[in-house]
């Protein structure tokens, strides 16, 4: 009994393995989805349209001819066009501008005035009380600012100075009487400046850059002055005015200069009270 059942068991085997050997590759149909789509695929076979590993709108998966990169989505380079699942509506997907256009890739920023202009490091104020200088060796009287230092040594000179050890550059008022051979006109006192002004370029500046000339009174005559800035050879940036007038045959010259950035403060504080309470005393 029991060789009976091993050889129809065998026999089975034998069978089984027979039928596994002569059976052909297992094809699958591609998914093309559902609806009407799904029937225009299944009948690909009736329309005559096979491609390379297709047979009636299958795909062999077996024989290498399968691209699995068919299935991804495909568009152009400006603008893919995706599926919306739930309304089947074509919706366009926007293409970002580029930032930068490429004629202008590279090309230096430019500051917008007043945005992204640098904000100039602020100074700490100045304020002035003032006091009486008497330059007798020039015969002049004036008001400056109390404590500065005043030199009267030159027979034609006066000057005055701030001895603040805080400031890089030393404001100075320089104050000139010469006499002259004759009363001088606007024109004689435009070239004055204009050779004031030569003089000053020439004693130590990197750069330099005067205004043009006006006319403004100084001791109640006539007068003419210029403004300048400048840059020292070390890098000290300063500023300064001249003025000029004559009277009774005698040329009278100011000359105030100053830490650029203190322009103001001096032009107001120092330059402007010399203005108003000069007086010739001789």
């Amino acid at each position: 009994m029991k060789k009976t059942l091993l050889a129809l068991l065998l026999c089975l085997c034998v069978a089984l393995l027979a039928a596994c050997q002569s059976s052909e590759p297992q094809r699958f149909d591609a998914f093309a989805g559902d609806g009407d789509n799904q029937g225009q695929q299944q009948s690909g076979s009736t329309t005559g349209n096979q491609t390379s590993g297709q047979t009636g709108g299958s795909i062999n998966f077996d024989d290498g001819s399968y691209d699995p990169s068919s299935e991804e989505g495909r568009g152009d380079d400006l603008g893919l066009i995706w599926q919306d699942v739930n309304t089947d509506t074509p919706e366009p997907v926007v293409t970002m501008a580029p930032t930068i256009h490429s004629q202008y890739a590279g090309a230096t920023p430019v500051l917008i005035d007043p945005i992204d202009k640098p904000t100039a490091t602020p100074v700490p104020p100045l304020t002035f009380t003032y006091q009486v200088y008497d330059a007798t060796n020039i015969g002049l009287s004036f008001q400056g600012p109390v404590g500065w230092v005043a030199d009267g040594s030159a027979s034609d000179t006066y000057v005055i100075y701030n001895p603040d050890p805080s400031m890089d550059y030393y404001a100075t008022l320089t104050l000139r009487a010469t006499p002259v051979a004759s009363d001088y006109s606007e024109s004689n006192l435009r070239s004055e400046i204009q050779s004031m002004l030569s003089t000053i370029r020439a004693s130590g500046f990197s750069s330099f850059s005067p205004s043009n000339t006006a006319s403004r009174t100084l001791i109640g005559h006539t007068g003419i002055y210029a403004n300048y800035t400048g840059v020292l050879d070390g890098g000290i940036e300063v500023a300064g005015r001249v003025h000029a007038t004559c009277i009774n045959r005698v040329l009278y010259t100011v000359h105030i200069t100053y830490p650029r950035a203190y322009t103001e403060t001096y032009k107001n504080g120092v330059y402007d009270k010399l203005r108003d309470t000069i007086t010739i005393t001789k």
